[in-house]
């Protein structure tokens, strides 16, 4: 699927494969350090698990393509704006 630790392709998967209403699950209650200002109670938060990985059968929902590598011409492209916004 995508390398946890590369943040472009875990937002990438986050934002292609994952829709709150099915993959998004919400753990109330759970023990905090008391030190968290945002739990109330102290020492009381909630916890959310996000599943972004590309489904496998039995489930068929969606179509979840692989990342596009960039085009062959990027980087001309890429030289040409730069060369038009130094004009």
């Amino acid at each position: 699927d995508v390398d946890p630790f590369n943040l472009p392709q875990v937002m990438w998967a986050l934002s292609t494969k994952m829709h709150p209403k099915h993959d998004a699950v919400i753990i109330p209650d759970l023990s905090v350090l008391p030190l968290d200002p945002g739990s109330n109670p102290s020492g009381i938060t909630h916890k959310m698990i996000l599943d972004a990985t590309t489904p496998v059968a039995p489930e068929t929902r969606g179509h979840y393509s692989q990342p596009l590598d960039s085009p062959l011409t990027t980087k001309e492209w890429e030289q040409k704006l730069m060369d038009l916004m130094n004009k």
